[in-house]
C-alpha cells in the first residue's frame, strides 16, 4: 500500500473537515490529520524494544489494508479524543461548512461519530 499523501497535505500542512453523512477530507489546516503510516526508529529508553516490535505489527497491519475503492488515502485523523484511523480524500478541498479541529470536541464527536471510550 502506498501511504504517501500527494501534494502538500502533510503534517501541520493538514487538517480534517467532516461534512455531508459521510464525507472526510483534509486540506490546508491544523495538523490534525496525518498519512497512516509508522516510522521504524532504534531502540532508546523511550522507544525500547516492546515499542519497536508495536510499530512493526501495526505498520503490518496497514500495510495488509488494500487500496480504498473511492482513491481516497489511509489516515490518521486526529481528534481531543484520540486518533481515528480513515479513509480521507485528499484530493479535493474540503467544504466550508465542514466541520475541523478547531470547532471543539462535541462538534466533532458528532460529525465523525465518534463512540464513548470504553474505560480499562
Amino acid at each position: 500500500m502506498n501511504s504517501e499523501l500527494p501534494g502538500e497535505c502533510r503534517g501541520t500542512n493538514c487538517g480534517f473537515g467532516a461534512f455531508d453523512e459521510d464525507g472526510l477530507g483534509c486540506d490546508t489546516g491544523s495538523g490534525s490529520c496525518w498519512s497512516a503510516l509508522m516510522v521504524e526508529a532504534d531502540e532508546t529508553s523511550f522507544h525500547d524494544a516492546e515499542l519497536q516490535a508495536a510499530t512493526r505489527k501495526i505498520q503490518s497491519i496497514l500495510d495488509g489494508i488494500g487500496p480504498d475503492k473511492k482513491g481516497r488515502q489511509l489516515s490518521w485523523v486526529h481528534t481531543e479524543d484520540g486518533t481515528l484511523l480513515a479513509w480521507v480524500d485528499h484530493q479535493h478541498p474540503v467544504p466550508g461548512h465542514a466541520v475541523r479541529f478547531q470547532h471543539g470536541k462535541d462538534k466533532v464527536r458528532r460529525a465523525l461519530k465518534l463512540r464513548p471510550r470504553a474505560s480499562k
